[in-house]
């Protein structure tokens, strides 16, 4: 029996020490892989400027790069042979304790603990908040089978141009997320956040997030589709002018809802919009609501207007009309023949004059061809099935 003990033990104690070896190789073959995804974005990017790996730990310092002036660049003509001034960066830095056991700033149990810091020095330039606070901090632990749970803040701080009479207050962000399943859960808060300027000042108070999204964050990262649904609600926003009556909005909701159906050949997109009241000195309206449903959206056209999306802000002008040609010839029909839909599930809102109450169904059918000229109303009127 003692035998048999010590054996275990031994078989516990290794597994212990070379474990975290192989949980480091994981680590560092995920922070390459959601650099590159990064990279792949045509308006972020990210390199990975040093990584230290050790047995019980690693250390990563990652520029993370937004491309404005590529942006900029391609707007205004340049070709992608000019000069350009380098991109704003901003430095993280990366600290990751490897289990089964770790020991971080807490001790637990899992494949790793780790932080991400970005310190964000550059930013005090323009933002004040507090010299013992980083710009932003993510803090979570990667569970044993690959679940993921975190939080997340960014300080209160605060910006002004006296020049130009403008002043911003953020009252700071704090988030959390945790995997249950293939679904990740991620909630929000920011308290208030106001501007102003000479001429009004703007106040929104609890801006509340939640969202439940399927699948791999490098999957979001990447930009794949997912099912998901989110809502974004507002207690309330001011609007001050000067010598004018303010205007008031009163709990604003927005929510999403994504689908996927046909082995996610096909997507369907919902949303809704509520306002409870808004008042202002000549007007009142309460009771608002505006929904709207997409379905039965090929997914492969949803990837190439995405991709179109994303490099057109960095695709000088003269180029754009010959990428918009190309998403038309290769993805609109296939668009067009999943006859897709276009729903008003709700329009309604409370008026002095009165209630307005409406909805409407429409879709496309029976599309196999594409017409010489899109702008033909005969073809769309052909097809098109409607119910108000």
């Amino acid at each position: 029996m003692k035998k048999i003990a010590l054996i275990s033990a031994a078989v516990t104690l290794a597994v212990l020490v070379i474990a975290p070896k192989f949980v480091g190789d994981n680590v560092e073959s995920q922070v390459i892989d959601i650099t590159d995804a990064l990279n792949n974005h045509s308006i972020y990017g990210a390199e990975i400027i040093e990584y230290q790996k050790g047995w019980f730990s690693s250390t990563a310092d990652i520029a993370l790069t937004i491309n404005v002036n590529d942006i900029f660049n391609a707007q205004n003509g340049a070709t992608s042979a000019a000069p350009t001034e380098s991109n704003p960066t901003v430095m993280a830095k990366l600290v990751a304790h490897h289990g089964p056991i770790y020991v971080g700033d807490s001790v637990g149990i899992g494949q790793a603990q780790y932080s991400v810091v970005l310190e964000g020095e550059g930013f005090r330039e323009y933002l004040q908040w507090d010299h013992d606070s980083p710009f932003y901090r993510n803090q979570g632990v990667v569970g044993l089978f690959g679940g993921l749970s975190y939080e997340d803040e960014l300080p209160a701080m605060t910006a002004s141009i006296e020049e130009e009479s403008f002043y911003f207050s953020f009252s700071g962000y704090q988030g959390k997320a945790n995997s249950e399943g293939d679904a990740t859960h991620f909630t929000g808060l920011a308290p208030t956040f106001s501007f102003s300027t000479a001429e009004f000042t703007t106040t929104v108070s609890t801006l509340d997030v939640a969202m439940t999204s399927y699948g791999s964050m490098l999957a979001a990262i990447k930009g794949e589709l997912l099912a998901s649904s989110s809502t974004l609600s507002v207690e309330k926003v001011t609007i001050e002018r000067i010598e004018e009556s303010a205007v008031t909005v009163n709990d604003m909701v927005l929510t999403t809802d994504a689908t996927l159906e046909d082995d996610g050949a096909l997507a369907n997109l919902g949303m809704n919009y509520t306002v409870s009241s808004v008042m202002a000195d000549d007007f009142e309206a309460s009771s608002l609501e505006f929904g709207l449903e997409f379905n039965r959206l090929d997914t492969d056209f949803i990837k190439a207007y995405q991709k179109f999306n994303n490099e057109s802000l960095s695709t000088p002008p003269l180029e754009m009309a010959a990428k918009l040609t190309s998403l038309i010839d290769d993805h609109l029909l296939s668009l067009l023949a999943a006859s897709p839909e276009l729903n008003i599930t709700h329009l309604s809102g409370t008026f002095p004059e009165g209630d307005i109450r409406a909805h409407a169904n429409t879709k496309l059918v029976n599309i196999d061809t594409l017409p010489d000229n899109l702008m033909n109303p005969s073809f769309w009127a052909k097809h098109l099935d409607a119910e108000l």
